[in-house]
């Protein structure tokens, strides 16, 4: 999968929707050469997957690319997909059933070989449609290569050209799909649910593949990827059981009528019956009937168990932090938080996740920068920082940059440092901030508003420990508590 850089945030919304669907139409374009020059067992799947996202990205960004990404190209890629879906899900089968053999008793042995043989019968046949594949898919890439480098741009005689950031309509993208992605799960009211499970599934995929290429460069990023993908697994699951289910039950019928035909064939006094009686399919499908209700029961407990209504609030949580930040990087970075003063760290915390601080301040005074080193569970950042104005609103630049800017410039801040532990802990669509001052005894929370007019609701687990709200209190201020 493609990577960019953190300056893919600093661009306009139609290089940065435009400049990441290449380089995915790239991805899907290196998957099929390997697809039909080397397959290898996760081929087929690397492809479709590939396929998946480029779709995804487009339909996401249609009003945005406009003829960028006409319907010819769209019709092509999803005619891909439905091509291709018959082989992946005979292969996901089929390697199902492999892992069942060695398990199976003599008696059922014979109805389990009969279905592989069944199933590779429909995979082959899949195989001989890749010609049409690549077809539809060199369509689809030769009209996108074309018209996707190419836009327009309205220009005021003043005010130059008008573009919005890139990282500003990815924060309406997200919330959009967010926003569908709840609703979908709201509505599902059992695991036996199939059809609205497979209709959550599919809206969990594309609110993943829209924050992928970004969400290395947003805290929290990497978190909410990896929770999506849990819950892609888990979905998955479910839907393939339901789908085979669907599937074996026709093949039952089927095999039930071929071994009648056969008996048929013969008369009562031929020998021959009883020795096709003891090749009997029945007894294997049965134990593979049998296995699949068990698999079933066992993935229905692990999404119940993993996707709580609180489990489900506090992700959704997460991804409306990541829909602020992304809209307040593109739009130069106003910071709306409410600060308070706790008397001690809350005893139990929530889940949440911890980030070591040290910051420091180069003199000035007007203008004082920040020096942030952060070590996070994905790893060490380091950034820098110019605020302005006091209260609920200021504004805030960042940028990110790298380990040696810091250490030149760390020396300047000698005598204004702050070290702190924050938890960061979701709370519905808020992130608190607890933040354990570890150069003193001194314990504050944060949490950064959407609105200035927002109401703040304390959660249950924080509220015994607040002593008062300091929002407007210089002597709360980093900088002023930096020694």
């Amino acid at each position: 999968m493609a990577t960019f850089p953190p300056s893919i945030l600093e661009t306009s919304e139609q290089r940065g929707i435009r400049s990441i669907a290449l380089a995915m139409l790239a991805d899907a374009e290196r998957e099929l050469h390997r697809l039909t020059t080397a397959p290898d067992e996760e081929a087929l799947h690397d492809f479709r997957v590939a396929i998946r996202r480029l779709r995804s990205w487009l339909r996401a960004h249609g009003e945005a690319i406009g003829e960028g990404a006409p319907r010819r190209a769209l019709r092509a890629l999803r005619r891909v997909a439905r091509n291709t879906n018959g082989r992946r899900d005979a292969e996901v089968l089929h390697a199902w059933l492999s892992g069942a053999l060695p398990d199976a008793t003599r008696r059922d042995r014979p109805g389990l070989q009969w279905l592989l043989a069944a199933v590779g019968d429909d995979i082959r046949a899949g195989a001989a449609e890749e010609g049409d594949v690549s077809t539809e898919f060199a369509t689809a890439a030769e009209t996108l290569r074309e018209q996707l480098p190419l836009f327009q741009l309205t220009h005021h005689l003043d005010e130059g050209a008008r573009e919005v950031p890139f990282a500003v309509a990815l924060a309406s993208v997200v919330r959009v799909h967010a926003s569908q992605l709840e609703r979908r799960l709201e509505h599902v009211h059992g695991e036996e649910d199939q059809g609205t499970l497979h209709l959550a599934r599919i809206a969990g995929k594309r609110l993943r593949y829209i924050l992928e290429p970004v969400s290395p460069h947003l805290a929290g990023g990497a978190a909410v990827i990896t929770q999506l993908k849990a819950m892609q697994d888990a979905l998955g699951a479910l839907n393939d059981i339901h789908v085979w289910r669907d599937d074996l039950r026709k093949r039952f019928e089927h095999a039930s009528a071929e071994e009648a035909r056969r008996l048929a064939e013969f008369s009562l006094d031929d020998p021959a019956p009883r020795a096709r009686r003891r090749r009997d399919l029945r007894p294997g499908l049965t134990a593979v009937a049998d296995r699949l209700t068990v698999e079933l029961q066992a993935s229905q407990g692990k999404w119940a168990a993993g996707w709580s209504h609180a489990v489900r609030e506090d992700f959704f949580g997460a991804v409306e932090q990541l829909a602020l930040a992304l809209a307040q990087h593109g739009i130069g970075g106003v910071e709306i938080e409410r600060k308070y003063l706790l008397a001690a760290l809350p005893s139990p915390l929530p889940p949440g996740e911890a980030w070591e601080i040290e910051q420091g301040y180069l003199p000035g005074e007007r203008l004082v920068e920040r020096l942030r080193h952060v070590r996070t569970p994905e790893g060490e950042r380091w950034f820098r920082t110019m605020k302005s104005g006091r209260g609920v609103a200021r504004i805030e630049l960042e940028e990110e940059t790298t380990r040696e800017v810091f250490e030149a410039m760390w020396p300047l801040t000698l005598g204004k440092r702050v070290t702190k532990r924050r938890l960061r802990i979701p709370a519905g669509a808020l992130l608190w901030e607890i933040d354990a001052f570890t150069d003193r005894d001194l314990v504050l929370a944060e949490v950064e508003l959407r609105q200035s007019d927002e109401v703040v609701e304390i959660p249950p687990w924080l509220a015994p420990q607040v002593v008062r709200e300091v929002t407007s209190e210089a002597g709360y201020v980093n900088a002023n508590l930096a020694r």
